[in-house]
């Protein structure tokens, strides 16, 4: 306390209670107004509290420093200092059948008045009250009472024991202190050490000194300025703070030589400084004038001795109220709580929020620390109505051995859940790439294989100008179309798509079976009228309406499909160029767009979006000329590539512009795991040799050992040894590589 601006002091084993002291003692007690009003004379602390006063305590003027008893009874007992030097025990009138009454209104009396600076219990002997005092030549101004010592009152002359409250009352007066130290100097600030009792540490006019009470000629001194507001950390014992004007010095009492962290305040000098009672390493600052409370969050324990390392700190600034502070005092038991007071008694309740720490999981669990508290938000596995984080697909893909199935290529995509469209055509794509690879090494070894895998782009340009179109009749009906010419490149473009199988048939049959069964009935007729054939198209359409499952609707578009006239100014053409913007499902519209286009012009197929890339492809490749179809695919590419949609592999192969519609993908879902499967299906070495593809498969691999799915990532090293010969396994696989030929 300085002059007359207020201090603050929490209770220390009464939770709900404070004082503010200074040109009298006043006693509050909280109360929680989360669920209630605030009551008639109480203050308001906060959105959630309220202060009511108990007592006021006018009995002890000129008061200087005050330090609360420390023991539960009597609860409110107060050692109050005054001007001069004198130290009064007081009470808040709440001890009155305490046994303990018989302290209060007891005096301790200095040789010579001087101003008291600063009081301190000890933590283990209760009795021991330690006061510092002004400077005087010819006594010592560290002063050790034992406040249940006899009273001395005959030693003291009669004029000195006045009260200033009326002449005619004596107190009772102790004049003899239990121990005396610090002759010839001033004790601005001063602390008991918790680690033993007898230890004492002074804040003295030049210096910092540890007294040993067991040997009180000797002292432990370093030279220092910063001297006031000593206090130690309490759960790093030997870490102490203290100040001098705006720097705060942290000293290692352990190597007491020089602080080890000097922290700069602003330009005003500092009024006190405490750490806080619920929170490790937790400093906090006041300067003079300011509503800014300043944080020091000491992130390590005090460094060993012979480390010069500066321990890490993070600083913060916190603002409890508007006006200037006059004092702080943290709360003993709520965390991070403080209560503050301004210089015309106007006091807030204020938490201080630590800054909140997230961290994902391997398993992507979501965990976050908040004080003491550490919570975590996990997804729900059995919760199927939210998207599932990346991770979590890959760990459960992982799981069931995903991308490792080398010989039916196309079922890793229901080894993936069989949910993306896009992870189906990928893998049928690598499916259908590997199979006629094979196929063609066996036939003639040379190029042909490597042409598969560079893609149906790469395929297309090797073919430029070998095509002609000629007049082909439909199925069914009196009516011709122009249709292109397959060549060797084209049938392989459309084996690649799936609409028809190896050799040189080119029937479209097989396909057309599979999509019904598999309950495709829409897309079976579109690819049914792209090859001419109505009739075929009706007949599933009409199928379709009358499965389990079908639409009835079908049955009216199969209607619409039997009436087809070529004649241009045609109510049929008319009415159904109205009703394909009308049908929700795509391969219904591209049916009807395909029927009313002019011949050569058929961007309403080309460019419906939700049909499938490879039927759009395999489409262009029937009915689009060699620049036509050029064209197309090149656009197409750059759309998929730039999309990150995996369809569009069908059209880069596993090249370079492959890996540059892939490095899309990732940047889009993270979905390394099919990335580096992919990359490694027949990827050609100098694309294997990429640096994203090689970052893609290292981060698979760090993810799977995250994971801690050790075989899982063993077999996945197998796997590449096997798929990439460049690749040399390492040391820890050796074993598994081993074992695995051996089952072989």
């Amino acid at each position: 306390m300085s002059g007359t601006k207020p201090d603050i002091l929490w209770a220390p084993h009464q939770v709900d209670r404070f004082v503010v002291c200074d040109s009298e003692l006043s006693l509050y007690h909280v109360e929680s107004t989360v669920n209630s009003e605030l009551k008639a004379g109480s203050l308001r602390l906060s959105e959630d509290s309220a202060a009511t006063l108990l007592s006021i305590n006018s009995d002890t003027p000129y008061m200087k420093c005050v330090a609360w008893y420390l023991n539960y009874d009597p609860e409110c007992l107060l050692a109050v200092g005054q001007a001069n030097g004198r130290v009064v025990l007081t009470s808040l009138g709440q001890d009155h059948n305490s046994k303990f009454k018989d302290l209060i209104g007891k005096e301790f009396v200095p040789k010579h008045a001087r101003q008291c600076n600063t009081l301190a219990w000890n933590p283990l002997d209760s009795n021991w009250l330690a006061a510092g005092l002004d400077k005087h030549r010819a006594d010592f101004s560290v002063l050790i009472w034992d406040i249940c010592s006899k009273y001395t009152p005959d030693i003291v002359p009669m004029e000195k024991v006045r009260l200033s409250a009326g002449e005619t009352e004596t107190t009772l007066l102790v004049t003899k202190p239990l121990y005396e130290l610090g002759q010839n100097d001033a004790c601005l600030s001063l602390c008991w050490l918790p680690r033993d009792q007898k230890l004492l540490l002074a804040g003295m006019h030049r210096n910092l000194a540890i007294f040993d009470l067991r040997n009180t000629s000797q002292k432990m001194f370093v030279n220092t300025k910063a001297v006031q507001g000593v206090t130690v950390d309490p759960y790093f014992h030997d870490r102490v703070a203290s100040f001098y004007e705006g720097q705060v010095a942290i000293w290692d009492l352990r190597k007491f030589e020089k602080p080890v962290l000097t922290l700069t305040e602003q330009p005003k000098p500092l009024t006190k400084v405490a750490w806080c009672p619920t929170r490790t390493g937790l400093l906090a600052t006041l300067t003079r004038d300011s509503n800014i409370i300043r944080l020091y969050d000491m992130q390590h324990t005090p460094t060993p001795i012979g480390d010069e390392t500066e321990p890490t700190i993070i600083e913060r600034s916190v603002q409890p109220c508007d006006n200037y502070i006059a004092s702080f005092a943290w709360h003993p038991t709520s965390q991070n709580r403080m209560i503050v007071v301004t210089p015309n008694r106007t006091m807030s309740d204020f938490t201080v929020f630590e800054r909140i720490s997230l961290a994902w999981s391997p398993i992507t669990s979501l965990m976050w620390a908040c004080g003491r508290h550490l919570y975590e938000c996990a997804e729900e596995e059995n919760d199927n109505s939210l998207e599932k984080d990346i991770a979590t697909k890959m760990r459960l893909r992982a799981l069931s051995r995903y991308g490792l199935d080398t010989e039916q290529v196309w079922r890793n995509h229901i080894l993936a859940g069989n949910e993306d469209p896009q992870l189906k055509s990928l893998w049928y794509t690598l499916h259908f790439m590997k199979q006629y690879t094979e196929d063609m090494d066996q036939k003639s070894p040379g190029n042909k294989g490597s042409l598969v895998y560079a893609g149906i782009k790469s395929i297309v340009k090797s073919s430029l100008g070998t095509v002609e179109s000629s007049r082909h009749n439909w199925s069914s009906l009196d009516k011709q179309s122009d249709i292109q010419n397959l060549n060797e490149e084209r049938i392989l473009a459309l084996q690649l798509c799936g609409w028809i199988k190896k050799g040189t048939d080119v029937d479209v049959g097989p396909f057309l079976n599979s999509l019904v069964q598999e309950g495709e009935w829409e897309r079976a007729a579109a690819v049914a009228l792209f090859n001419l054939d109505i009739r075929r198209a009706i007949q599933i359409l009409n199928e379709g309406a009358s499965s389990e499952k079908g639409d009835l609707n079908l049955n009216v578009v199969a209607m619409a499909l039997s009436g087809y006239t070529d004649e241009k100014n045609s109510l049929w053409r008319e009415m159904c160029s109205t009703l394909r913007l009308q049908l929700n499902n795509p391969y219904l519209c591209v049916m009807f767009a395909f029927l009313t286009s002019e011949t050569g012009s058929y961007d309403g197929v080309l460019y419906e979006n939700k049909v499938a890339v490879r039927d759009r492809v395999a489409f262009a490749c029937k009915f689009l000329s060699d620049s036509q179809l050029n064209r197309y695919i090149e656009k197409l590419t750059n759309e998929m590539k730039e999309a990150g949609n995996l369809e569009g592999i069908l059209l880069t192969g596993l090249t370079k512009d492959g890996v540059d519609l892939m490095e899309s993908y990732v940047d889009r879902t993270g979905d390394v795991q099919t990335a580096s499967y992919c990359m490694l299906q027949g990827s050609p070495l100098d694309v294997l040799k990429d640096e994203r593809v090689q970052y893609w498969i290292e981060n698979y691999r760090n993810l799977l050992d995250a994971w801690r799915f050790w075989h899982k990532r063993a077999e996945f090293d197998i796997h590449r040894s096997k798929l990439d010969p460049s690749s040399k396994p390492l040391a820890q696989v050796s074993t598994y590589i081993i074992l695995e030929r051996i089952k072989l």
